[in-house]
């Protein structure tokens, strides 16, 4: 790489806050700008102090209106669509807003400059030139890619256990559900929801049953086993760290050891760094702060032979902020 490769955040929440702390630590990439409808002030303190990852190990503040990370200049904007002055010395933008996500939309950006715009969410069939889930796809990535959706924290969970699995045994088909920590989709107290009415219930408070997104580029990704996999998710009252449960049916005579092997074996081979292969009691807290896309819990595994094939239960457990943000940190330098 010629230069350092400087990016643009246009939403700076949980994803896009987890992966500026990532970016101040690595080489070749830095965010250069942030937009952001929020004052220039509460960005600072947003970053400075957070619940779950703790307090920024650095220096921030606000000069000119602009954010100062150890004495680094990161200019701050505040539009709602962005324009070519924005984008002004920016060679990519991340698109962590969860808003204006329209193919029509995406094109604009890279007509004003842009050479590439991952957007942190999945994208239905048409609207992104791939999507990527890193150390399950990122092989088919192209140059001419440009509009890329680098998919969900749900999915990076169970998409390289479903294909280290299928790839030896075959998945006829299966259910998935994740019980998943809150999130800013949901309100805090009662009160309406645009798409979701269980989602406008209390977050704090509820287990809350609703429809994950997951799905949509699981199967862009592994179009093989489109049709074969559904599922939900459970939103319930923890703030961060969440699993996945999956309900399977193999081909064959599968016994626990043999698929605890599988996975401890792609664990420490094509997925390592992507899939952490755990014999301890976990629980959800265990995992906050943990890197990997899957953490496989191998206590939970269980299997129910049944003639020529076998039912199969397998609990992933997955940080649903930094594991994904590290995952889209290492699709930004394809």
């Amino acid at each position: 790489m010629s230069h350092t490769k400087r990016i643009l955040v246009n939403g700076f929440g949980r994803v896009g806050r987890a992966l500026f702390r990532l970016l101040e630590t690595r080489k070749e990439a830095e965010v250069a700008a942030i937009n952001d409808p929020l004052p220039a002030d509460q960005l600072a303190y947003l970053l400075k102090y957070d619940t779950v990852m703790g307090r920024f190990p650095g220096e921030v503040s606000i000069q000119e209106g602009a954010l100062m990370v150890n004495g680094r200049r990161v200019a701050l904007t505040h539009c709602e669509r962005l324009s070519a002055r924005e984008l002004s010395g920016c060679d990519v933008v991340v698109n962590s807003s969860g808003r204006n996500n329209t193919r029509e939309n995406l094109e604009t950006i890279l007509e004003h400059g842009a050479d590439r715009v991952f957007v942190s969410k999945p994208l239905s069939s048409g609207v992104a030139d791939r999507t990527i889930l890193m150390g399950v796809n990122q092989q088919e990535l192209q140059s001419k890619d440009r509009i890329i959706s680098a998919g969900s924290c749900t999915a990076h969970c169970y998409a390289p256990i479903l294909k280290t699995l299928h790839e030896r045994w075959q998945v006829q088909r299966g259910y998935m559900m994740t019980v998943h920590a809150y999130t800013s989709a949901q309100n805090m107290v009662d009160g309406g929801h645009e798409r979701d009415p269980r989602r406008g219930r209390a977050g704090a408070q509820n287990i809350v049953p609703t429809t994950t997104e997951s799905l949509v580029s699981f199967e862009q990704v592994m179009p093989e086993l489109a049709g074969r996999i559904s599922g939900m998710a459970q939103r319930v009252p923890v703030v961060n760290g969440s699993n996945v449960e999956l309900v399977i049916e193999l081909e064959g005579n599968v016994g626990v050891s043999e698929l605890n092997d599988a996975i401890k074996q792609a664990a420490e081979g094509a997925y390592k760094g992507v899939i952490e292969y755990s014999a301890d009691p976990l629980v959800s807290s265990d995992i906050v702060g943990n890197p990997h896309s899957s953490i496989y819990d191998s206590q939970l595994t269980h299997v129910q032979p049944n003639g020529q094939s076998t039912l199969v239960r397998i609990i992933a457990w997955y940080d649903n902020e930094w594991g994904y943000a590290n995952r889209l940190a290492e699709l930004l330098y394809l």
